[in-house]
């Protein structure tokens, strides 16, 4: 894998102005849109489920948005087109940025609060399981772990799950946690991915969760 050479879904998501990945990868925030492409071009076509965390809000009220100009449910629109066969859900904490179309649905969510996760879960359109499930919420280590514990269960066999944005100060302490979900969870491969990029904020680092079969 190139993290330098832009893919099909790096000129995608730079279209819909999404922070993972565009057309200029080396000059991106981020390059995840080159390790997802090589995890996701042999399935593109099945029909998928696919859940992201965090719509991007332009609301600067809101801890960790996107800043005013930026544009919500980016992510989910270029996870649309990438994905052709697939149902595509999200969640925010921001109500004001939910949004519907044929294809996508979304829904509030803090992941911060465990009672709040599993409402979402309970929603009638979120009872089959996710093929990919996305964290790119609220960036702090407490969040993550979090809404993982509560959410690792709507995961389908085969599924992936992906935790975003991992500061380069919380490295360590992912590494000190996986020891524990390794036993929690054996039928679950974990893996830290820090990607190399000349833009390199502090925080290019992904968790990459694969369920066996």
């Amino acid at each position: 894998m190139d993290t330098t050479k832009a893919t099909p879904l790096c000129l995608i998501m730079g279209r819909y102005g999404s922070d993972k990945g565009h057309e200029n990868i080396t000059k991106s925030r981020h390059n995840y849109t080159t390790l997802y492409y090589s995890l996701f071009q042999n399935i593109r076509t099945k029909s998928l489920r696919i859940f992201e965390l965090g719509l991007g809000t332009n609301n600067t009220d809101v801890p960790s948005n996107m800043g005013p100009f930026d544009r919500p449910g980016a992510s989910l629109y270029g996870w649309q087109e990438f994905f052709p066969n697939a149902r595509i859900f999200g969640a925010d904490i921001d109500k004001r940025i939910l949004m519907n179309t044929d294809r996508i649905k979304t829904f509030y969510c803090d992941q911060t609060n465990p009672g709040i996760i599993h409402r979402m879960w309970s929603e009638s359109d979120l009872q089959e399981k996710f093929d990919i499930i996305i964290d790119d919420g609220l960036h702090t280590f407490e969040a993550n772990v979090c809404f993982f514990e509560n959410s690792i269960h709507r995961l389908a066999p085969n599924g992936f799950y992906i935790v975003e944005d991992i500061k380069n100060d919380n490295m360590v302490r992912f590494e000190e946690i996986l020891t524990t979900w390794r036993k929690i969870y054996p039928d679950l491969h974990f893996t830290l991915v820090h990607l190399p990029s000349n833009e390199d904020p502090g925080d290019n680092n992904m968790l990459v969760i694969r369920k066996a079969g």
